[in-house]
């Protein structure tokens, strides 16, 4: 199970249209969900999760094919996977892991729709599916 949290919602529809199509191709594969919350709602959300990875610029990078073994070893050790998310404002919260997708800044709305393309590619990587170039 892999849950993208992410604070506040998306709300320019080519960017929700962009982020449905990848959440119906990931769910394809594994139980998937994107919730969007409030941030003071945020506590509740860190209960549920086993294994918590917030993306901030901050964080480790990986390329796709390590982030795709990466995320693979934590679904078969893992019953939930938790990918915090923040808003303009970013978000620091406790976390077993911190993500960069890039040191680069890009606005919220466009790190979810990005990162969801990459956990999608991970799982093609890890399924040897013929999407990953």
């Amino acid at each position: 199970m892999i849950r993208l949290i992410c604070i506040g919602k998306m709300k320019e529809k080519y960017f929700k249209e962009a982020e449905e199509e990848y959440a119906r191709r990931i769910k394809k594969f594994i139980s998937f969900s994107i919730e969007e919350i409030e941030e003071n709602a945020i506590i509740k959300y860190l209960e549920k999760c086993n294994y918590k990875i917030l993306l901030n610029e901050k964080g480790n990078e990986m390329s796709s094919i390590k982030f795709s073994s990466f995320l693979n070893k934590l679904l078969i050790e893992r019953k939930s996977i938790c990918f915090f998310i923040g808003d303009w404002r970013g978000l620091d919260i406790p976390a077993d892991f911190i993500l960069s997708i890039s040191k680069m800044t890009f606005p919220y709305q466009l790190c979810r729709i990005i990162f969801l393309e990459q956990i999608y590619r991970a799982i093609t990587i890890a399924k040897g599916i013929n999407y990953h170039k």
